[in-house]
């Protein structure tokens, strides 16, 4: 497995931007219900670090790499088929590639849908384009991170990284195979969250149906 000090780094990084989309919706409604004028120098600053930040969710899908990675270079499989410890070792590193980048997932979904919720309504048509530019934007965060010089959200504003970034960036669209890859990963992302939506769409129809239902019953009594 993963050394635990990459491993929380790394979790680390993902729940900065889960963190920054429920701290950014929740201070725009509030501005709202106060009648105030939103404050969008507060809050356009953090969306700029949410967005820099959001790739490094979604990057732990990629942490299947070190799995397969140690299954060539060791003879766990080959000790897991004789049964005994070497099963039970394969099964537990097994799960937990499972948990860390489903965890990972997980962030990513809770990064975007606060926002995504946020601006649907207001946005209206023009959300509807523009919205879909985020996740091959994350692609392309993902690829960065995991090419060699490993390039990190903070490296946006070090000018010294900064230039080596743009220029790398521009050498994925000069290679139409890498720039597939990218938005092939990119659609992946989008198709597993609009099922994500989808899922919480139905989960908050049922709590509201169960809570209506709850409040029919109790009319009765209140009437009495």
């Amino acid at each position: 497995m993963r050394p635990s000090a990459f491993v929380l780094w790394n979790l680390f990084l993902a729940i900065i931007p889960v963190a920054l989309a429920f701290l950014i919706a929740r201070g725009v409604r509030h501005d709202r219900q106060d009648g105030n004028s939103v404050r969008w120098g507060l809050w356009l600053p953090l969306a700029f670090i949410w967005l820099i930040f959001l790739p490094n969710s979604c990057y732990l899908l990629t942490e299947w790499r070190h799995y397969f990675d140690t299954l060539t270079s060791s003879p766990l499989y080959a000790q897991a088929q004789l049964g005994g410890d070497g099963r039970f070792d394969f099964f537990v590193i097994t799960g937990f590639y499972f948990f860390y980048s489903g965890a990972g997932l997980l962030a990513f979904f809770l990064a975007v849908w606060p926002l995504d919720r946020l601006t649907r309504p207001r946005l209206g048509r023009m959300g509807a384009a523009l919205r879909p530019l985020i996740f091959p934007l994350c692609g392309l965060g993902v690829y960065l991170g995991l090419m060699r010089g490993r390039f990190n959200s903070w490296d946006l504003v070090n000018i010294h990284r900064l230039t080596d970034l743009l220029m790398t960036t521009s050498l994925v669209f000069q290679r139409p195979h890498l720039l597939f890859l990218i938005l092939a990963f990119g659609a992946a992302l989008w198709l597993l969250y609009v099922l994500f939506d989808i899922w919480m769409d139905g989960l908050a129809w049922r709590l509201s149906h169960r809570h209506r239902t709850v409040c029919e019953k109790d009319l009765p009594h209140a009437a009495s």
